[in-house]
């Protein structure tokens, strides 16, 4: 009899833990999804200034430290492809995300029973 609150009181304490983490993974996600909008939209923006240059332009790469000089639609196929990308990176970052808010509404029903049984007994 004395073991069970000592028990109930480190799942409490687990399952805090992993309401926390699961937090905290939830955040680091939607800081991901930000980036990668903000890379996607900064190839779409180049993409469109570079598609309205003229045939004459010169335009160049950065490679490091370097600038290569570049065809016009080898520039443009890179930024689609920045672009695309990206585009699958939030995807995949967005089903994660409902997985890790999946898991923290589980972690919490979990606690709040806890909680509900201890208030009970």
């Amino acid at each position: 009899a004395t073991v069970e609150p000592l028990f109930k009181a480190v799942v409490s304490t687990q399952s805090t833990g992993k309401s926390v983490e699961t937090a905290t993974k939830i955040k680091a996600v939607d800081n991901q999804i930000e980036q990668s909008k903000n890379r996607g939209k900064h190839a779409e923006l180049t993409y469109m200034e570079v598609k309205q240059s003229g045939g004459d332009t010169k335009l160049y790469e950065s490679v490091g430290r370097m600038f290569v000089l570049e065809t016009k639609d080898t520039i443009l196929e890179q930024l689609k492809d920045r672009a695309a990308k990206s585009r699958e990176t939030i995807q995949k970052l967005e089903s994660q995300k409902g997985y890790l808010n999946k898991n923290l509404k589980e972690s919490e029903n979990a606690l709040r029973e806890l909680v509900e049984t201890k208030k009970t007994a």
